[in-house]
């Protein structure tokens, strides 16, 4: 398998031994936390870790599942009365199939929990409340290797619903060989979104009136923009999310810098590229908005296709970090029949051994663990698989955002991707400041439903 013997193979063997994968961003849903199972009093003790299985749910593609095989393979040999029946569930079905299972009841013990999805199933009262646990195996948790502004988004009300996995912030990808032929200087970690526009425009294409290559491929993402938004100066939500601020005169400034940008083909409309097939890989655009976990799709896709790199996401005209920060968690359903296998299971799936595995031997974004740092830049020291900049992600965290997520976030992710999606990418033609309004009544409305979930 790739996790152990990754370093003695080529990056030729690599790359076309990884076959094609998808990861998929998506949103989730929202509502009156469960009570923690905690102690012998509530059926947790040796009795429940004996011959029992687990089922374990990820949301991750074809290429990261010989790493969590990995993982399991080590569990299994470490707690051979424990079986894990592990599932991966790609793009919109996952959370399609987490929410179906969570309204029946039927939630798989452990499961793949976003960091903004933490406090909509915690409200919900799916996932067990992790802090008795936490606190009674503190030296083996060890929340002090955990990322701090990670730990803010795990929690709910106080107190952490999952452990994490992975943290991850976005950067732009670029096609050296593309530059290469058209004779531009790669682009440098220090730099603004004028500064990309420029670069952009060097690869931009036209039949007529119509656009057939562009600069850049750009994700519409909330989360993501949610950093940009405040790069620009703006702000999201009010204290205790009560509130929505997002139509500020600095946000409309750069939604309309962006729609004037599109207009001279830095990334394409939806539906402009060809429909298939991946404009990064296939050389439709020269560089990707792409994320820290995007580098083991990158290679599959690419193959020996071109080499490529990475570069830290662009700042604001003010010179401000358009970061923000989400990460991968793992949660236990608060009616699993076994928390305490859950639990060593979720131990030891986040440990630093298991984290060494699933994201810093693959370099694949930022360990949820700093203990796993060092593993992550001695493999990004040593190897040869693109992109060779890929500790910018770490280091671009530094000065990013990461604010916690409000509890109706699935209902704030329909109203974006309703409203500010087809703003983004040209679906329709409006008024950067009508959107905003728009979709602020959108998310007071959302606010008022949701408000004893605040309180």
């Amino acid at each position: 398998m790739y996790e152990k013997n990754h370093r003695s193979v080529s990056r030729r063997q690599f790359l076309m031994g990884m076959g094609s994968a998808s990861l998929a961003v998506a949103l989730a849903a929202c509502a009156a936390p469960a009570a923690a199972p905690s102690g012998e009093s509530e059926g947790a003790g040796s009795a429940d870790t004996a011959a029992v299985n687990l089922r374990f749910i990820s949301n991750h593609g074809e290429a990261d599942q010989p790493l969590f095989e990995k993982v399991i393979e080590n569990f299994h040999t470490a707690h051979p009365d424990i079986h894990i029946e592990y599932l991966d569930i790609a793009g919109n079905e996952f959370y399609n199939s987490i929410n179906t299972q969570g309204v029946g009841g039927e939630l798989p013990d452990v499961w793949y929990t976003r960091t903004f999805d933490v406090p909509v199933y915690a409200s919900k009262g799916w996932t067990t409340n992790l802090q008795p646990l936490i606190e009674r195996d503190a030296e083996e948790v060890n929340v002090d290797d955990f990322w701090p502004a990670e730990v803010a988004q795990m929690q709910w009300q106080g107190d952490l619903y999952a452990l994490p996995y992975d943290f991850s912030n976005v950067g732009i990808y670029f096609n050296k060989q593309m530059f290469d032929d058209a004779g531009v200087a790669y682009p440098t970690d220090d730099w603004q979104w004028a500064d990309l526009l420029n670069l952009a425009l060097n690869f931009v294409v036209q039949d007529g009136s119509e656009f057939t290559q562009w600069g850049l491929q750009l994700f519409n993402w909330n989360w993501v923009w949610h950093g940009m938004i405040m790069g620009w100066g703006g702000q999201i939500f009010g204290e205790g999310f009560k509130e929505i601020l997002v139509n500020s005169p600095s946000t409309v400034d750069m939604f309309e810098w962006f729609t004037a940008a599109r207009g001279q083909g830095m990334y394409p409309a939806a539906g402009a590229a060809p429909a298939g097939v991946d404009p990064f890989a296939a050389g439709v655009v020269a560089m990707a908005f792409q994320g820290s976990w995007a580098t083991n799709q990158m290679r599959a896709n690419i193959g020996d296709k071109f080499d490529f790199d990475c570069v830290a996401l662009p700042k604001s005209p003010t010179g401000a970090s358009c970061i923000n920060g989400a990460g991968g968690a793992w949660g236990i359903a608060s009616s699993t029949a076994n928390p305490e296998a859950a639990w060593t299971f979720n131990k030891f799936l986040t440990s630093t051994e298991s984290t060494n595995i699933l994201i810093s031997e693959p370099l694949r974004s930022i360990p949820g663990r700093q203990s796993s740092v060092a593993k992550w830049n001695e493999v990004a020291a040593t190897g040869d698989l693109p992109p060779a900049n890929v500790e910018i992600f770490p280091q671009q965290m530094e000065s990013g955002q990461a604010a916690p997520y409000p509890p109706y976030w699935q209902d704030y992710g329909n109203a974006w991707n309703n409203i500010v999606v087809p703003y983004i990418d040209g679906t329709i033609e409006s008024d950067a400041g009508q959107m905003l309004t728009d979709f602020s009544t959108e998310v007071e409305r959302i606010i008022e439903q949701n408000m004893s979930s605040l309180s």
